[in-house]
């Protein structure tokens, strides 16, 4: 009987290293293959991955997401793009699913948050296509970053309860803590809709508040036509549990605070700008040449005067040859000085007095955001910008 047993676990013993290696099998040169489980998943993921000395795996888990496993694993959550990089069969970063097999380079330094020290970055550059393998980058910098979209101000020309309906965007309705009307990260909300609109536990949303009702243009003394209202964003829920006609959800990331009553939408990934793709202007001699001349029309948080790092709406979009990335020069009309004379020469000719530059974060059909990138000294609504 003894026999027996000891003959049984020698057996086990014999085909453990036999199980194992149809999940993970070293190789002599470093290299180790690992065989993925078969889950549920939106994707065509690989059913095995040999991963080199300088890669690590990570198996989803509920609740995941690029974001958070920048901060995990590379230090920043900006880093989120080079998980994406390497691992380019999710076609959308947005949706990754438990069991789904990712692979991370280790070793690697990452994108600056302006939160701490930045090493060298070894891979890919998100979104250029470039490798750094002959001479690594020692600082990458986001001119447009997350803080910037998660305060983000848009103008809507058709008012923002038009705007919240095609979105289809629910309102908050309540949360935990009754006695706080501003709420922060950390905190559980009531959302409407629930299951009925789709919402399922894990999914993010972006919250929206109206910043501004009937916005005036500055040249606009008379308050006749108004531009429409300037909606920004503000917060972003993570959905915890569905109801038939309602959800909770907690607040995963806000700078502001949000209230009930402000509106939230599905969450779609920002387009973040780096700053080795800004083109930093130098035609800015005065007289300084125009092209296609717009006005700041709105200042974040209702600013009448802004600097460096603000953003901005100014009054024309795509319809007027704009675009996402373009660098504008903001300047002010000046009379020309009489060197003779302590006073204007009112000649009627004028120059143009040189103020900052700004690049457009987000481009509508007859208006833009814009984030101040460099300034000689304050800009002010009703000044002109020009490509």
């Amino acid at each position: 009987m003894a026999q027996k047993r000891w003959l049984g676990l020698l057996g086990l013993l014999i085909a453990f290293p036999c199980f194992a290696a149809d999940i993970s099998d070293q190789d002599p040169r470093g290299t180790e293959t690992v065989v993925i489980q078969r889950h549920s998943s939106r994707w065509n993921y690989p059913t095995e991955i040999v991963l080199q000395s300088h890669q690590t795996l990570h198996i989803v888990e509920r609740g995941d997401t690029l974001w958070d496993l920048g901060q995990k694993y590379l230090g920043s959550p900006f880093a989120w793009p080079q998980i994406w990089e390497q691992n380019r069969w999710i076609l959308d970063p947005h949706w990754i699913y438990p069991g789904d097999p990712l692979i991370v380079l280790t070793g690697t330094s990452l994108v600056d948050d302006g939160l701490g020290p930045v090493d060298e970055i070894d891979n890919l550059i998100p979104g250029t296509g470039l490798r750094l393998d002959s001479a690594p980058l020692s600082w990458v910098k986001y001119t447009y970053n997350f803080q910037d979209y998660l305060q983000l101000p848009y103008l809507v020309p058709q008012g923002s309860n038009a705007h919240f309906r095609e979105l289809g965007a629910v309102r908050i309705t309540g949360t935990q803590k009754e006695d706080r009307s501003n709420l922060s990260s950390g905190d559980v909300v009531y959302l409407e809709g629930g299951r009925a609109k789709g919402h399922q536990p894990g999914d993010r949303m972006m919250v929206l508040k109206v910043a501004k009702t009937r916005l005036i243009h500055p040249e606009d003394t008379l308050a006749l036509h108004p531009l429409g209202d300037v909606v920004q964003h503000a917060a972003i829920l993570r959905i915890l549990s569905v109801h038939p006609r309602g959800s909770e959800a907690v607040v995963e990331d806000t700078l502001d605070g949000i209230e009930v009553g402000d509106y939230a939408t599905t969450y779609l990934e920002p387009a973040l700008i780096l700053t080795q793709d800004v083109q930093i202007r130098d035609d800015i001699h005065e007289p300084i040449p125009t092209k296609t001349t717009a006005k700041i029309v709105y200042g974040r948080n209702g600013a009448s005067f802004i600097s460096n790092g603000s953003l901005v709406l100014i009054d024309k979009g795509t319809r007027s040859g704009f675009k996402v990335g373009d660098t504008l020069v903001c300047l002010r009309p000046k009379s020309l000085i009489n060197e003779g004379h302590a006073q204007f020469h009112d000649d009627g000719q004028q120059t143009n007095r040189y103020l900052g530059q700004m690049v457009i974060v987000r481009a509508d059909a007859n208006s833009a955001t814009c984030l101040i990138i460099a300034t000689r000294t304050e800009m002010a609504l009703g000044d002109t910008v020009t490509n």
